[in-house]
């Protein structure tokens, strides 16, 4: 039974037993004056009547007060328990959502330490890069270079060969020119020898002269390319 239930029923049980007390106590001076007045004893019948159901109705208001306090009191109680329940929860969603911005938090730092991370890794790789076009620059010259090299020695080598052979050429033509100067200077040839073959023998001596001069430079050169190129 709740609080306000019990506070009301000494009142409840004084009104009872003043009624009853005035029932009881009318009842018996009725009682000692019934042979005097029998209209006097039907009015206390009737009296004694009204008392008994105003108490009825007094009980029934009491129980009605009292059911009524008991099921305010289980509503209060209900209440109270989802009320607790929904702190518990409210509590909780509370912790978990602190849980979530410190993790968040956590995050966001060892996002910020990733991301300077990537930047330096950024500008080391921009680095690499510059140098790997630089070097990259560097073998393209020396490629090129090289290039020209083997360009240089090609034609080097192939003036070398017609030097070559053009001294060969003037060789063989000097040996006839000087056959025929050696049998005209000895002066009982039968063939038909004069001064201008021992002229010609004497120009193509200046001309092997002059190419194996030109021979000697181009083999020289050659000779300096090919030490370049054995050195790349």
């Amino acid at each position: 039974m709740s609080t306000k239930a019990t506070s009301k029923t000494p009142l409840l049980l004084s009104l009872l037993a003043l009624i009853v007390g005035g029932a009881i106590g009318y009842g018996v001076g009725v009682k000692v004056e019934q042979n005097s007045s029998a209209p006097n004893l039907q009015a206390c019948q009737q009296h004694i009547k009204a008392q008994a159901d105003q108490l009825e109705h007094s009980a029934e208001q009491y129980q009605a007060l009292v059911s009524d306090s008991e099921d305010q009191s289980k509503q209060l109680e209900q209440a109270t328990t989802e009320l607790t329940a929904m702190t518990k929860l409210v509590e909780k969603q509370k912790a978990d959502f602190a849980q979530q911005l410190a993790s968040l938090a956590q995050k966001k730092q060892q996002l910020s330490v990733s991301q300077k991370k990537l930047e330096v890794t950024k500008k080391k790789l921009d680095t690499e890069v510059v140098k790997l076009k630089t070097t990259t620059n560097k073998q393209q010259v020396v490629i090129d270079k090289s290039q020209q090299y083997f360009e240089r020695q090609a034609e080097m080598q192939a003036n070398v060969k017609s030097t070559q052979a053009k001294i060969v050429e003037l060789q063989q033509a000097a040996k006839g020119f000087k056959k025929a100067c050696d049998e005209f200077k000895s002066g009982n040839s039968w063939n038909w020898v004069s001064q201008k073959d021992c002229d010609n023998y004497d120009q193509q001596l200046g001309l092997l002269k002059n190419k194996q001069a030109i021979l000697a430079t181009q083999q020289q050169a050659l000779a300096v390319i090919n030490d370049e190129i054995g050195k790349k």
